[in-house]
């Protein structure tokens, strides 16, 4: 009977969320919307580009949408089954509310687990390709856009990074290359105050070099007034291949902080960066937790209290996502406290509402 149960509940939320999903993903939209709008009527884009950004947007919007579209879903679930009478009917069959809540918390799981998939795979391809698409259509009539804190990737496989640029003179200042070889385990990093781009080479300015054995340790450390490294593609398609945290899955951007430390440059905000691409995604399995448990009522329709509770968890649980990133990116706070930080804040309370559930 229980497993009856089971699928029938599961079924019954999930009917609902992918309605939701879409509904909140359009809502998630607007304001790129504008911004996209004012491409088309300002900047000249083709329609069809400006149609192909929009798309290209919104699988990063839906992960965003996962937890309050779940959430949605399960709390009008178990309002249909007040409202209907069959939870009193399950509970006179000696079914615990917690014991009805559980399928509900393993769909979270579930959606939890499909939605970091869809962030660290899909997402940073189709965020790239989106401001690739910026970047060739947007800037066309001058410079490439080049933001800070962002890395390139040459022909030669060699990585740049760059802490800030003048985009007039395009002097780049602390600068750091690294080139991974073939037959090496760890890279020979250059470091720099500055650098500037002429033509078809980079003029390295006030640096050293480092370059690492087998086992990661430092062998030689060569300092240098000014360094050439040859280029062989033209400014404009160097930085297209640019990717900023949100455009690199996990695991890469995992390999460049590690880089990063080693040269010791600051990594805070690659960081935080990183572990939200764990948190984010399972904080659906949070809001679930201390959503349905805060929604639910024996007696009566709770789809109006359900929506209700959603607005106010989705407020408060992103406004301290906003405040805890800033934390971390400071360097105020750890970084993967920061990025956790919002799912325990609501995480342990549910947990406690979920257990005590059956004595209210």
């Amino acid at each position: 009977m229980l497993k009856i149960m089971d699928r029938y509940l599961i079924k019954d939320g999930t009917s609902g969320m992918f309605t939701w999903i879409g509904a909140v993903t359009v809502i998630l939209l607007v304001g790129t919307l504008f911004e996209l709008a004012d491409f088309f009527v300002n900047k000249r884009v083709p329609f069809l580009v400006v149609l192909e950004i929009l798309l290209l947007y919104i699988p990063a919007h839906m992960v965003m949408t996962f937890p309050i579209s779940g959430l949605l879903a399960s709390e009008l679930s178990l309002g249909r089954l007040s409202r209907d009478s069959e939870l009193i009917a399950m509970e006179a069959s000696g079914i615990s509310l917690k014991r009805v809540i559980l399928p509900y918390i393993i769909f979270s799981i579930l959606v939890s687990v499909g939605s970091f998939a869809l962030n660290d795979i899909v997402v940073p391809e189709t965020n790239h390709r989106a401001q690739v698409l910026i970047r060739e259509y947007v800037y066309k009539q001058g410079p490439p856009k080049i933001e800070k804190n962002v890395f390139f990737r040459d022909a030669q496989n060699r990585y740049f990074y760059v802490s800030e640029l003048d985009n007039e003179t395009w002097e780049m200042k602390d600068v750091i290359v690294y080139e991974i070889g073939k037959d090496r385990s760890f890279p020979d990093v250059i470091l720099a105050k500055s650098a500037l781009w002429l033509e078809d080479r980079w003029l390295l300015k006030e640096g050293v070099v480092h370059r690492y054995d087998e086992r990661g340790l430092l062998t030689q450390e060569i300092e240098f007034s000014e360094m050439i490294i040859d280029m062989k593609e033209d400014l404009k398609s160097f930085f297209t291949e640019q990717r900023s945290p949100e455009e690199m899955p996990s695991r890469e951007l995992k390999k460049q902080i590690d880089i990063l430390k080693e040269a010791g440059a600051k990594t805070e905000n690659f960081e935080v960066a990183y572990h939200l691409k764990y948190s984010i995604p399972f904080s659906a399995l949070v809001f679930i937790l201390m959503g349905v448990p805060l929604g639910v009522q024996r007696t009566r329709d709770t789809r109006t209290l359900g929506v209700i509770v959603t607005v106010i968890l989705a407020f408060f649980y992103y406004m301290l996502l906003s405040i805890f990133r800033s934390l971390g990116r400071g360097g105020i706070m750890e970084p993967i406290i920061a990025a956790w930080m919002p799912n325990v804040i609501f995480g342990l309370p549910g947990l406690v509402l979920y257990l005590t559930v059956d004595r209210r």
